[in-house]
């Protein structure tokens, strides 16, 4: 009898990929997978250990693992992800139900790290974390329904103040455009429509290949795939998008009209302190060219508000600047102040209590802000990707305006039966603040 694998993953789509790996490469060598960890023999837990509340997060989810380890049938416990890659030897020496620690960098060795363990070995798998990625690895994909991400590299170079990303993922990675393409192929083969494009920063891709490719190429290249309807661009940060970029994005069907471009912050004092390139002069103009070339764009960023340094007259630049009205979808982050950052260090740290109800206030603006570009949707007709059924004549799904997991859905009216994974055309007849709901008027392709 095979043993069963039961996995927890937590954090970042990204992580999600690297976790979906661990899964194919186990499936492959004859371990049975499981839903719930309670009926399983062997238990991952891939972490995320980007801030304190994310922390905190995978620290109870490993200790709910142990009781499994204790009173079920759990034998061995083994955490991945970045927790592991930045606490190993605290957790290894604080929970001793853990068998092993395995390191962003370490993943595809899951197996060897099983065999370790039958073999009576304990200990922490952190490797080299400036290894290219490994190619042609299997992976089980996780989520139900026709959308998948696709991580395009790890790793990131552009080591922001309050990050700790570089440390636990090491420096930017570009795949190479045949694996990806390899990959994508793979997917669209399985039955996926939609791929949703991820990396630390995805337009950063292929700086690291001394022109060999860039992120340009690699989406000619993505295009050309038979039977691929959608592809999403998320975490483009704002300083290597290009004309090209956005002339492309506007001319081929297959991009989402849709971009994720992490800002963090208006305030020219904070983008400096925060070490970031764009300037607010230069988000403000790259946005408003975005939006003149392509109209019916939809944008998510994401903000930080109560970094070291941020006043009340800070703050009240950046709620300006949402006021605006420049992006539908935004997540607000309230600072976490992380050990081995420089902006630990800063002084003018804000009150956490301050930080709550800065984000409270962002997001009570964002709320009004999204009624009413919703609005300017109400009539418009789109091709709407089916997730799921609400009641006997109403499904719902996403549009070319949402992505998955962080954004809203659109409620679709039909008398007839629809599909999972179907498209369908939908007439959108009435906006709310983050849904829209709208009615089908034909299937599409």
């Amino acid at each position: 009898m095979h043993k069963r694998v039961g996995m927890v993953s937590l954090g970042c789509a990204k992580n999600q990929v690297d976790a979906e790996v661990m899964l194919g490469l186990l499936k492959g060598r004859g371990y049975e997978i499981v839903n719930q960890p309670e009926k399983a023999d062997i238990i991952v837990v891939n972490t995320c250990g980007f801030i304190g509340p994310a922390k905190e997060e995978s620290i109870q989810a490993i200790l709910e693992q142990v009781k499994h380890k204790k009173r079920g049938s759990c034998e061995t416990l083994i955490v991945t992800g970045c927790l592991g890659q930045r606490y190993s030897d605290e957790l290894m020496r604080e929970i001793p139900e853990v068998d092993a620690v395995v390191g962003t960098g370490n993943y595809s060795r899951i197996i060897e790290v099983l065999d370790d363990i039958i073999m009576g070995q304990r200990r922490a798998y952190l490797g080299n974390l400036s290894a290219p990625e490994k190619d042609g690895l299997p992976r089980m994909l996780s989520t139900i329904g026709s959308s998948a991400y696709l991580k395009i590299a790890d790793g990131c170079d552009n080591f922001c103040t309050y990050c700790i990303i570089p440390q636990l993922r090491g420096r930017y990675r570009s795949r190479s455009i045949s694996s990806i393409i390899k990959e994508a192929e793979g997917l669209v083969q399985d039955g996926i429509r939609e791929l949703v494009v991820i990396a630390q920063d995805v337009s950063r891709y292929g700086f690291d290949s001394n022109d060999k490719f860039n992120l340009i190429t690699l989406l000619k290249e993505l295009c050309q795939i038979p039977g691929l309807k959608w592809i999403r661009l998320m975490y483009c940060y704002p300083d290597r998008i290009t004309e090209e970029l956005i002339d492309l994005i506007g001319r081929e069907e297959k991009i989402c009209n849709y971009l994720d471009i992490p800002i963090q912050h208006i305030n020219q004092d904070i983008l400096s302190r925060m070490n970031r390139i764009s300037d607010s002069k230069q988000i403000r103009s790259l946005l408003a060219m975005i939006k003149k070339r392509i109209p019916d764009i939809v944008l998510r960023t994401s903000l930080i508000v109560g970094f070291p340094g941020e006043g009340e007259a800070e703050f009240q630049e950046l709620m300006d600047f949402v006021e605006e009205g420049y992006f539908q979808h935004i997540g607000v982050f309230p600072y976490s102040q992380e050990e081995g950052t420089r902006a630990a260090t800063f002084s003018r740290q804000v009150e956490e209590s301050v930080k709550q109800e800065r984000r409270s206030r962002l997001l009570s603006i964002q709320k009004r802000v999204s009624k009413r570009l919703m609005r300017a949707r109400h009539g418009q007709r789109c091709d709407v990707l089916i997730e799921g059924r609400e009641s006997e004549s109403l499904y719902f799904g996403r549009s070319y305006g949402e992505s998955p997991g962080v954004d809203g859905l659109v409620y679709v009216h039909s008398l007839s039966p629809l599909r999972l994974g179907d498209f369908v055309r939908t007439r959108i007849t009435n906006v709310f603040d983050y849904d829209l709901l709208g009615e089908v008027y034909e299937l599409s392709e």
